[in-house]
């Protein structure tokens, strides 16, 4: 996978309406802010960003907030929920969150399925990752869901 900043990459995951007229109302990302309880040390908000984009990485909606927002917790990493307007979306879509390095996101590093990917000045790349003892290229999924009706 190619090197790039997560200041300005953002974690991509391709979705299909389940059906038509279907409208993108949430949208849940597994994050942290690295908040610690014990040693009290509250992180300073930091912007994250997320987009809706078309099937042909067209904008169909931008949304941007402090972080703490949506991903404090004390227990660790968790399912951050993201309200938006309704979008509606036809067929094939992605979500778009910029973590930013102030909220990094969860993935998982097996079973990949083709449909997570890093966005980054305008193209769309495999999310993928190498196992240092293996050498070992292997797909992740980022964990996003999208939900609406």
């Amino acid at each position: 996978m190619a090197e790039f900043s997560s200041l300005e990459a953002g974690e991509a995951v391709k979705f299909t309406a389940p059906k038509a007229g279907w409208k993108l109302q949430k949208v849940r990302v597994l994050g942290w802010s690295g908040y610690n309880n014990s040693s009290q040390s509250f992180p300073a908000d930091r912007n994250i960003m997320l987009e809706i984009r078309d099937k042909d990485l067209n904008l169909l909606y931008k949304f941007a907030d402090a972080q703490n927002n949506y991903f404090l917790s004390d227990a660790g990493p968790l399912l951050g929920e993201i309200e938006i307007p309704a979008v509606p979306v036809t067929g094939d879509f992605y979500v778009v969150f910029y973590d930013r390095g102030a909220a990094p996101i969860g993935m998982e590093n097996f079973n990949g399925t083709g449909n997570s990917f890093i966005f980054i000045n305008g193209q769309i790349l495999p999310a993928d990752r190498t196992i240092q003892e293996t050498n070992e290229t292997i797909k992740i999924n980022w964990l996003i869901e999208a939900l609406g009706k």
